[in-house]
């Protein structure tokens, strides 16, 4: 979600017009908030993830998931019949899928943009149409690759660490002069990263306070505190955890990275196999 409105954010300060941008995703999750609270028209389809499982639940997941894929391609190829966009940009994600096929059907040109160091299924399949695929790593195995980095969101990008530090800690009611080490999970949480929060929350040394970003599922769920320790479910703004934070633990996401990487913010970043897909 977050590389979409960097890209975005991008296009707009390269000259283009917000109203002729136009933000295409899931009505699941995180991004329902994130994209309203920006200047973009959206639209919102009702698309699901294929499971990878043959358990019963997964087969029957599947199943389900046909016609409400059936009826997100049809609402994809009127959208496009209605927009006539020069070019579909993807990101990646099952969400992705209705608006590509439709855009490949219509003779739109398609971009693919893939961060990760393996594509997901979404994006290996959409690549092999696509115009470009824009990557962050030089040794991509995509057609038409080439190497443009991965987009950070204007927020991120602009961040001083250095002097919104007190700010950031008063906002987030983090003691000025502890070390603060963040554990930054994605919005469904981690078991591997809680883990390790809750070993921090019961043994924290003196000085030391924790910004734990658990998940929704997990802050519904936790039962245990500690003074040293402020727990968050999600935000969205983190540019105030990273200037607040002397060191993040995070998962090894493309964005995180990206994120890290361009606030100089140090950190331990924790590998996920399962990430692209």
């Amino acid at each position: 979600m977050n590389p979409a409105i960097a890209i975005l954010e991008l296009l707009a300060e390269a000259g283009h017009e917000p109203h002729t941008l136009h933000y295409v995703g899931s009505d699941r999750g995180v991004e329902v908030s994130l994209i309203t609270k920006t200047s973009f028209p959206s639209t919102l389809l009702s698309v699901r993830g294929l499971r990878r499982s043959l358990s019963p639940r997964g087969i029957l997941h599947n199943l389900g998931m046909v016609p409400v894929m059936a009826k997100a391609n049809r609402d994809a190829r009127s959208l496009l019949d209605r927009l006539k966009p020069r070019v579909v940009v993807s990101v990646g994600g099952y969400a992705s899928v209705p608006i590509c096929r439709a855009a490949r059907r219509l003779g739109i040109p398609v971009v693919t943009c893939s961060y990760d160091r393996t594509p997901g299924l979404a994006t290996r399949e959409q690549a092999r149409y696509a115009e470009v695929s824009a990557v962050a790593y030089g040794d991509s195995t995509l057609r038409a690759a080439t190497l443009t980095g991965a987009p950070v969101r204007a927020a991120i990008r602009s961040l001083d660490r250095a002097s919104h530090r007190s700010a950031a800690r008063h906002s987030l009611g983090v003691p000025s002069d502890s070390f603060v080490v963040s554990i930054v999970e994605g919005s469904l949480g981690s078991a591997l990263l809680n883990g390790i929060a809750d070993e921090i929350s019961t043994s924290c040394p003196k000085g030391m306070h924790v910004i734990h970003l658990c998940g929704e599922r997990y802050a519904r769920s936790s039962t245990s505190s500690s003074p040293n320790v402020t727990r968050i479910a999600y935000t969205e703004n983190m540019n105030d955890v990273y200037a607040a934070s002397d060191l993040v633990v995070a998962r090894a996401g493309a964005s995180t990275i990206a994120e890290v990487s361009v606030t100089g913010t140090p950190c331990v970043l924790v590998p996920w196999a399962g990430a692209a897909e």
